[in-house]
């Protein structure tokens, strides 16, 4: 059993505080998450960071709760101070509510027969424009194909705190592909340009710069990233969410 930590923080859709909480066809976003979660039977505890108004609906749930900070990483680094001794724990963001049991199970086998510090699953564009058409994702081309991010992730809590100098980076420029590539180093930036990249590559760079051992997990379930950021989003989860 894993513990888990969902980021409910701040954000706004249709100009409604605490997106995790927007509805969506009668259902709080954040409850289609935490649902998908339980459903696995492989979570034991779930922690909520997020804003004040997320404590009610965690009370009502029997669902942990941790109020918030400034920033995604600073409410990261809430969420994983509480299982800092845990082996392994999952991170999840709450705003993705298509996710599934099934994936959710999918990405932590595939993660436990790893056995790496950091796993992040990646889903290739073709499965992502099946399930979702019209979608707007952000893809980075390797030469193993074309993925976008997940929205999950399999952490050992204890490496963290070394590694929080490129988390930082990364999710300061999330939606940015090419300053991502920046903490690569020149090589692999001629690499990722010339289209010759691998995801090889990137896991062992990523694990000896951060002294860990960095996997990503290829995962058949666009579910698992494609998360609703905008107006649009919310239309699209509401018309297939029925």
């Amino acid at each position: 059993m894993l513990n888990a930590v969902i980021l409910a923080g701040s954000g706004e859709v249709e100009k409604i505080p605490g997106k995790s909480l927007v509805d969506i066809n009668g259902k709080p976003m954040l409850a289609y998450v935490v649902d998908a979660a339980e459903g696995t039977g492989m979570i034991d505890k779930i922690l909520v960071v997020g804003n004040s108004d997320s404590s009610e609906f965690c009370s009502k749930n029997g669902l942990e709760f941790i109020e918030g900070g400034t920033d995604i990483l600073d409410n990261l680094t809430k969420g994983i101070s509480r299982f800092i001794n845990d082996r392994r724990i999952l991170i999840m963001t709450g705003d993705i509510p298509y996710i599934t049991s099934e994936a959710i199970i999918d990405f932590i086998r595939k993660s436990e027969e790893i056995g790496a510090d950091f796993c992040y699953p990646i889903v290739e564009k073709r499965i992502c424009e099946e399930r979702f058409p019209g979608a707007k994702r952000t893809y980075v081309t390797l030469k193993d194909g074309t993925f976008t991010g997940g929205n999950i992730f399999y952490v050992n809590p204890r490496i963290f705190e070394q590694c929080m100098p490129v988390p930082r980076h990364v999710i300061a420029n999330r939606k940015n592909p090419a300053k991502i590539a920046s903490v690569l180093g020149p090589g692999l930036i001629l690499a990722f340009l010339f289209k010759s990249l691998t995801i090889r590559m990137v896991e062992k760079k990523a694990s000896d710069m951060l002294k860990i051992t960095a996997r990503a997990i290829i995962s058949e379930y666009a579910e698992i990233g494609n998360d609703v950021d905008k107006p649009e989003d919310l239309y699209m989860a509401k018309r297939i969410l029925l």
